[in-house]
């Protein structure tokens, strides 16, 4: 049980603290158990449209991880923007432009420039890249009975 520090809070929740009780109200998760609005924390819950679907729309597939990060990997290949929309790719061609020169004339730092070659951390890899492995065929795989042959 914590101290009361501030002793003219009144507050439910404050109150449940000072009791030593939870003051959760059971709003949060995806199993949350609140389902009345007898509270007076839980009753505002009602005026957010999103109370009810946040926490299924909150999931996505696997296939949408996948479009997300094959995304990132084509982007991260070119300078060039290519929108779906053909008529917004001259627009940002001009923009593109004024962005770099505002790198070259020192407006925009080089540590702050956006690019395709910043998003090299998040581009897809070989699972062995970081090992000291040169192969990807040859990962864990261990000498037999002849060894390791060099030359």
């Amino acid at each position: 049980m914590l101290p009361a520090f501030l002793k003219s809070s009144t507050s439910p929740a404050d109150q449940a603290q000072r009791e030593g009780k939870s003051p959760y109200s059971g709003t949060l998760g995806p199993n949350r158990a609140a389902v009345d609005f007898t509270n007076a924390f839980v009753s505002k819950l009602r005026d957010n449209p999103d109370y009810n679907n946040f926490y299924t729309g909150s999931n996505f597939t696997q296939d949408t991880a996948n479009l997300a990060q094959q995304k990132i990997d084509t982007f991260a290949q070119s300078f060039a923007p290519a929108f779906a929309n053909p008529a917004d790719n001259p627009f940002a061609n001009d923009f593109l432009a004024k962005y770099t020169q505002g790198v070259e004339r020192g407006l925009i730092s080089e540590e702050d420039r956006v690019g395709p070659d910043k998003l090299s951390i998040l581009v897809s890899q070989p699972a062995t890249l970081g090992s000291s492995q040169k192969s990807p065929n040859t990962v864990s795989r261990f000498p037999g009975e002849g060894g390791i042959q060099v030359g």
